[in-house]
């Protein structure tokens, strides 16, 4: 009976020092903030150390400071492309960068139906075929300001009477071609992507910058779909009949054919 007694006693006795250390170890936990993980939110706790090497990993010390979080880094933004410079850019004409960025932009959304290239796009840019998609519509852009420079000397108010033409339909006189690419306002009647307007254009004078078909960005949008439609026709750039402009006219008096190519090769992606 007494030793049962005993036995009894040292039971307690154990049970009550189990339950003393369980609540020293939980108070310790508590300090240290070592619980595990128990969800994704609590996983970067330990996440702000600024200086690892500051810190002995067997120094239990209460600091009393909390660690702030380090935020994720965000991924950085894909770079855009980087069109390549076109021939007319210069610091003395800075407007003429903003027309290669709206060229590139028309070629690649209005006009994309240029990117896959022509019969003989290599006679202008060798490597085109291994190009993307904006570095094709940087070697079109390269290739109509190639002929904005024989056309119209880069010049959005060139103007040039045509003397073999005729009378404009649409202006009821003398058949002009004007602006960088030197288009006529009878192109309207065919090209109804052109938006040149005469009836807000015939009071003003001839040269005036104002005039919807001198207008740089218009001139271009037409020129750029007249381009698109032989292209679509024909399937080639030069050719020796029903192409608008004389300079690439194969066999032409006027052609400037081996002049533009050297140009857009300029660019080093077609190189």
């Amino acid at each position: 009976m007494i030793a049962t007694k005993n036995h009894t006693a040292v039971k307690n006795n154990t049970i009550a020092a189990a339950l003393i250390s369980l609540v020293v170890l939980f108070t310790g936990c508590a300090n240290s903030s070592q619980f595990p993980v128990t969800s994704l939110e609590d996983s970067n706790q330990s996440a702000g150390v600024t200086d690892p090497g500051s810190t002995d990993p067997g120094d239990d010390t209460d600091t009393g400071v909390t660690p702030t979080p380090t935020p994720a880094p965000e991924p950085e933004p894909e770079p855009g492309y980087k069109m390549q410079a076109l021939a007319w850019e210069s610091t003395k004409y800075p407007e003429r960068t903003e027309w290669s960025k709206y060229l590139q932009e028309l070629i690649l959304n209005e006009w994309s139906s240029l990117l896959p290239g022509a019969d003989d796009i290599t006679t202008f840019c060798p490597k085109y075929n291994t190009l993307d998609n904006n570095q094709r519509a940087n070697a079109w852009a390269q290739l109509f300001v190639a002929i904005a420079k024989y056309e119209s000397a880069y010049s959005p108010v060139s103007r040039m009477h045509e003397t073999t033409m005729g009378t404009d339909p649409v202006t009821g006189g003398k058949v002009y071609s004007e602006g960088l690419l030197q288009l006529s306002y009878q192109d309207v009647q065919w090209a109804r992507y052109c938006k040149f307007d005469w009836q807000k254009d015939k009071n003003l004078a001839p040269t005036d910058p104002k005039k919807t078909i001198l207008d740089p960005y218009i001139n271009l949008h037409c020129g750029v779909g007249i381009m698109a439609g032989q292209i679509k026709s024909k399937g080639r750039i030069v050719v020796s009949s029903g192409v608008y402009w004389a300079v690439i006219k194969s066999g032409g008096k006027y052609q400037q054919i081996n002049n533009i190519a050297a140009i857009v090769k300029t660019l080093p992606l077609c190189k």
